[in-house]
């Protein structure tokens, strides 16, 4: 079944847990273990790993990039490392 257009309002508007993820100086900063739908970078943002599982086409090394801020990415994931920026992690609470 569809989700409704609330509950998808929801998950855009952060409905469940969010982890911050901040990285500074030479740090990395990594989250795994748990289903996420989506991450937003609020300032420019180098993903050095992203595990997307076998709902994506393309290998998750496609998704090894420097994003400009303001981007999301709506995606079924299990981890993601940055090396630079501030990402923003929103999990799936429907697993």
């Amino acid at each position: 079944m569809a989700d409704s257009t609330n509950e998808l309002l929801g998950y855009q508007l952060g409905k469940g847990a969010v982890t911050t993820m901040n990285v500074a100086g030479d740090a990395i900063a990594t989250v795994s273990g748990v289903s996420y739908y989506a991450v937003h970078f609020p300032i420019e943002s180098v993903v050095t790993n992203l595990d997307t599982g076998a709902n994506v086409s393309g290998t998750d090394a496609d998704l090894h990039l420097t994003y400009p801020a303001g981007t999301v990415l709506f995606l079924n994931f299990t981890a993601i490392t940055i090396s630079a920026g501030l990402a923003l992690v929103y999990k799936n609470d429907t697993l």
